[in-house]
């Protein structure tokens, strides 16, 4: 790790909650219902996404924000993340949890790029339990560690990221 960088557990930059359970519904019968299957090569397409009913105590509760990270916390694709960026009204599933940052030096897209580091994912790999499709919880969530580089580096590393990922889908798509 680099001299000025912090290493410090996700719990302690972050309120990490779970998801809301209700079934989806078709009918606009409340806001949007993100759930794992929603979450698509990166991206969400909003309209499709079902809704769920809820009511104003929960919604409050459960409402995603731009800069929060939903997480999968069960099955195939634990460890997958999102970067939520200017969502409709919408709340998350259960099998998600949010990663919502009060650490102020710390930006959500640098969190979000070190959810795709080899570091991560061995995390996420070492501590999945279950016999046919493992998860990771809420606390092994929170006990997970970060390097926190200073702000001018997290806005530098997440720009190079940002034009190499670019790059990447540039070439594939020719």
């Amino acid at each position: 790790m680099k001299r000025g960088w912090e290493l410090r557990e996700l719990a302690a930059v972050s309120a990490i909650n779970y998801g809301y359970t209700e079934s989806a519904a078709s009918e606009p019968v409340g806001p949007r219902f993100l759930r794992i299957t929603d979450i698509q090569d990166d991206r969400v397409v909003w309209d499709s996404v079902p809704y769920c009913k809820i009511d104003a105590e929960d919604l409050s509760k459960y409402r995603l924000t731009s800069g929060d990270i939903v997480f999968a916390r069960t099955g195939a694709t634990t460890g997958k993340s999102f970067l939520v960026s200017d969502p409709p009204e919408a709340v998350f599933a259960s099998y998600l949890i949010r990663l919502r940052l009060i650490e102020k030096n710390l930006l959500p897209e640098f969190v979000a790029k070190f959810f795709q580091t080899e570091r991560y994912w061995k995390s996420i790999n070492d501590g999945s339990v279950g016999s046919a499709q493992g998860g990771f919880n809420a606390t092994k969530l929170g006990a997970l560690t970060i390097p926190v580089p200073p702000l001018p580096e997290q806005r530098r590393i997440v720009g190079i990221l940002d034009e190499a990922f670019e790059a990447i889908a540039t070439a594939k798509a020719n």
